[in-house]
Parts: structure tokens; C-alpha cells; sequence
């Protein structure tokens, strides 16, 4: 079982928030997800690292449901993914059981909520016939940031892909930001294309790094400065981090750090959100970039993740071999720096 904790829910109808001398932060129930952190650096700049959908707390959220009704900051993805329809051959599974929520039952649900002085927990039972039984998370101030611990609790013994979902905001100026992944050996793009989602990378395309993501013309394309110029939305997947993403602002030189265990999380897949979806709510408007560890093959769901595909024939496992007994603990941390206004080491 998870252990124990002096968890106490609030009653509080949306979130709760917790503030400490050098940021504060609130967490939403819907996906026990982050809303409106703040954070300062060693030289007192304040700093908004994560993004909040643009429609979240505005009446036209009241017509929608689920995650995207909340849509906002960081939250967990257990299982991650959804199954997708057509498919390379390579990447199509055959048919399995899949969580009818994408990113997971949790994602899409409320959370209780704990508040102490010194930190905010949520917990989350999943549905009696789900292989997971439940989740907790607890999220403490740090040092210019916050560290937050994930525990999975198995119902049975199963194989799923997980994924931790933090979405940074982006500055409407183009090329603003620059994105290592640091130590990265390759790039894959995501092997299907939708109309929903126009990029211009190479669907199912494997490059050296973001500077060089293939095209479907003959010059790469640069995904290591953001926002692009054009509208789109690209799904990346990068190997080989050492557990580091920083997102570096050119002009400031202002420094957003994500550190995970890479051993748990092996690929980073970058959702980069570029205004690209027509559709309602996103009404091209919705700018970030989603910095999402994952042990899973893109966000493919499921099934996908644990047969064999591409990415597994790496080396690398795409799901968590879990076990009713044994709960999984992973920590990770968003933190801020002042940085300076040159380039960062990737290396």
C-alpha cells in the first residue's frame, strides 16, 4: 500500500493554495493539477513557469469536462497516452485493454486536497476495475522551486505506460525561448499525422537533435527556439536526457529547469501547442510547450506501449512492469535560476 500519511482533505470546492516567502502555488482537484506558481530566483525576479489554458476559469470552461476542463501547469498521466486509430504498421497494437480516459482516470477527475504548512497533498482512488488502485502526490517549497513526489498504488500486477505532464508558458515572441534537453542523442517525431494537428515536421522521422527535426521539404526544421512562426502542433520524443530540461528566455536569460529520474523516465516527449489546433477551446490560441517525461511509446496508449514497437527495440522498456505489492514512488522538481544571457551547456 501507499504509505501512510497524515493526509487530512479540505473542503474546498476548485483548489487550494499554498504560499512560502519565496513563491506560492495553487492545486486544482480537477487532476490534482497545478495552477498559478510562482517562483523567484537568487536575484529576485518572479518567474510564472507553467501555463494555464487560456479558457481555464472563464465561463466557456463551464461547458467543457474532464481534464480539459482545468487545463493547467502539471499533473500526473497514469496510465499516459490514449490508442490511436491508423497507425503504421510498426506502431499499431493488437487489440488490448486501455484506460477509456486519456492520460489516465486521474487526469480527468477531482482529487482530495491536504494543505500544511509545509507542503499540499492530493489522493485519488481509481474505479474498483481499474489495475490501478489509487494515486498520491505531495508537493513541497524547495530552494527557487518545488519538488514534487508521486506515488502509484497497483491494484493488480500489470504493464503501463506513465508520463509526468508539466506545460510551461511560452512569450508570444517568436524564437523567445530556447529548449535543451540536455544530453539528448536523438529526436523522433510522432508517427502519425492529423489534420487537427498541422505541423510541419516529418511524421515517423528520426533526427539528431531539435535543431534538425526532418521536414516534408528538404530543409530541417529548428525546434530548439520557441514559439515558431507558423501555427502548428508537434509532438516530439527525445532520447537519451539525463534527467535535465531547462527552458532558457534569449532576452532575460531567465532559466526554467524540469529534473526527473531518467532511469524511471527515459524518452521526453515535447507537445509543442504553436497555436496549431482550429478546433474549440484551443481556437488557435493556445501557446506552450508540454515537457513530458514518460516510460511509454509517445502517447500512444496503452497497448502500444507494451507490445513491441520502435522505440522498446531501443533498449528501453515503454511501460512499468507494476506489481499489486509494490508501490511506485518516483520524485521530480520545477525550478527557477537568473541564468545568464549566453548560451546553456547541453552537453
Amino acid at each position: 500500500m501507499i504509505p501512510a500519511s497524515t493526509f487530512q482533505p479540505v473542503d474546498t470546492a476548485t483548489q487550494s493554495t499554498l504560499i512560502w516567502p519565496d513563491g506560492s502555488l495553487s492545486l486544482q482537484r480537477r487532476g490534482a493539477m497545478i495552477r498559478d506558481l510562482t517562483l523567484r530566483t537568487e536575484d529576485g525576479s518572479i518567474v510564472r513557469p507553467l501555463h494555464t489554458a487560456p479558457w481555464v476559469g472563464t465561463p466557456e470552461a463551464d461547458g467543457l469536462t474532464g481534464l480539459m476542463q482545468g487545463l493547467s501547469g502539471e499533473w500526473p498521466c497514469v496510465p499516459f497516452g490514449v490508442a490511436h486509430d491508423g497507425l503504421p504498421a510498426e506502431w499499431t497494437a493488437p487489440s488490448g485493454w486501455e484506460d477509456p480516459f486519456a492520460h489516465g482516470y486521474g487526469a480527468h477527475h477531482d482529487w482530495d486536497i491536504a494543505v500544511t504548512p509545509d507542503s499540499i497533498e492530493a489522493q485519488i482512488d481509481y474505479p474498483a476495475d481499474h489495475p490501478i488502485q489509487s494515486l498520491r502526490r505531495r508537493l513541497t517549497p524547495s530552494k527557487h522551486g518545488i519538488t514534487i513526489e508521486l506515488w502509484v498504488q497497483p491494484r493488480r500486477d500489470c504493464r503501463l505506460p506513465i508520463g509526468l505532464h508539466p506545460v510551461f508558458s511560452l512569450s508570444s515572441k517568436p524564437q523567445s525561448t530556447e529548449v535543451i534537453v540536455h544530453r539528448a542523442n536523438q529526436v523522433w517525431s510522432h508517427p502519425q499525422v492529423s489534420s487537427d494537428d498541422p505541423t510541419p515536421a516529418r511524421d515517423n522521422a528520426r533526427s539528431a537533435s531539435l535543431e534538425t527535426i526532418q521536414s516534408f521539404h528538404s530543409s530541417p526544421l529548428d525546434f530548439s527556439r520557441l514559439p515558431r512562426l507558423e501555427q502548428s502542433e508537434t509532438r516530439l520524443l527525445a532520447l537519451g536526457c539525463d534527467g535535465r530540461v531547462t527552458l532558457r528566455d534569449r532576452g532575460s536569460g531567465i532559466q526554467r529547469h524540469l529534473d526527473f529520474d531518467p532511469e524511471q523516465f527515459p524518452f521526453v516527449m515535447l507537445w509543442v501547442s504553436n497555436q496549431g489546433r482550429a478546433a474549440a477551446p484551443w481556437s488557435r490560441r493556445h501557446l506552450a510547450l508540454g515537457v513530458e517525461p514518460v516510460r511509454a511509446a509517445f502517447d500512444l496508449g496503452t497497448a502500444t506501449s507494451a507490445q513491441a514497437n520502435p522505440l522498446s527495440a531501443t533498449g528501453q522498456d515503454t511501460t512499468f512492469d507494476l506489481r499489486a505489492d509494490q508501490p511506485f514512488y518516483t520524485r521530480y522538481a520545477i525550478s527557477v535560476s537568473s541564468g545568464a544571457a549566453g548560451p546553456v551547456d547541453s552537453r
